[in-house]
């Protein structure tokens, strides 16, 4: 995932190190917003919403670890990831900032490209963190927007798959909405294990919300992940409905008369897009393709996987 425009806040009041960090971050396509005192920096965090904040200890107006802690106990600001910058070095200082919420901790002097590379992670760990769904663990949609538009500018073929779950609705009536949710999770996991096993090391499964999935490869492996996404969910689904039902292949309900109903268990619809470079100019173009194919795969019908071209 790349940080490039990402948006740092710089809370630093010595002059002469501030504009070398802020020319150091621009090199790198940062943007940048300078402040010099702890009241103008809870001011900027909260106005601009930084992607992170490089926060010095010893500040006027308004001492650095205080500026910490206010800015964890504002709920506009608490998730904005915070680097503290000292000249302070005892083991008790470092304690106190980490205890008030600082994620990281740099002392002067620093080497400027391993404050880059730590700020670089951080950044990037964050993004992921919120980014994830709380029900599977998987990155999110932000997630895979970043993933295409990387291999849209790499001009490379890639592939995308996009998976959706049928009859979960009438899941989730019959069986509640606790264990709907567990199969999502099961399909969460079935993504994941058929990326992680038969896809390319960069490879990435996410979960779009609901029962919405997908995930991104290339056109050699793309179909066989989608394939054994398959498998495993026709062995696995059946597994969450009672043997009567599994023996019969599918289950009884009621409708609000009372009338007995057959329904068809939960199946699993994917469609594969295979890029070519220079095919697409947006992300978005992508997503809109590749979801007419996972429609094409839902006309059909059952566990099924169409591909295109």
């Amino acid at each position: 995932m790349s940080v490039a425009g990402a948006r740092i806040l710089l809370v630093e009041d010595d002059r002469d190190l501030s504009e070398f960090l802020r020319h150091l971050f621009e090199q790198e396509k940062y943007e940048v917003i300078l402040s010099v005192d702890g009241e103008d920096a809870l001011h900027q965090a909260r106005t601009i919403r930084p992607d992170v904040i490089l926060l010095d200890v010893l500040l006027p107006k308004m001492h650095g670890f205080e500026v910490c802690q206010c800015l964890r106990q504002d709920p506009s600001t608490c998730l904005i990831p915070i680097i503290m910058v000292t000249s302070l070095t005892s083991i008790k200082d470092r304690l106190t900032g980490f205890k008030l919420g600082a994620d990281e901790y740099v002392s002067k002097p620093f080497e400027p490209i391993e404050l880059l590379a730590r700020m670089e992670r951080l950044i990037e760990r964050t993004r992921q963190n919120i980014a994830a769904n709380p029900l599977t663990g998987l990155p999110g949609s932000v997630s895979l927007e970043d993933e295409i538009k990387q291999m849209l500018k790499k001009e490379e073929k890639f592939s995308v798959g996009y998976g959706d779950a049928n009859h979960l609705s009438d899941f989730n009536e019959d069986y509640g909405f606790e264990q709907g949710d567990g199969v999502i999770r099961l399909l969460g996991t079935i993504m994941r294990s058929a990326v992680v096993e038969l896809g390319n090391r960069n490879d990435i499964a996410v979960h779009l919300g609901s029962d919405d999935f997908a995930f991104v490869s290339t056109p050699a492996r793309a179909e066989v992940v989608g394939s054994r996404i398959l498998e495993n969910v026709e062995f696995l689904i059946p597994m969450q409905y009672d043997e009567v039902s599994r023996e019969r292949g599918y289950y009884l309900s009621k409708d609000n008369e009372g009338r007995e109903l057959r329904k068809p268990f939960l199946t699993f619809s994917i469609g594969v897009l295979n890029i070519s470079p220079n095919q697409f100019t947006h992300h978005a173009q992508v997503l809109d393709q590749v979801r007419h194919v996972l429609k094409e795969a839902k006309k059909i019908g059952g566990n099924q996987l169409v591909k295109m071209p």
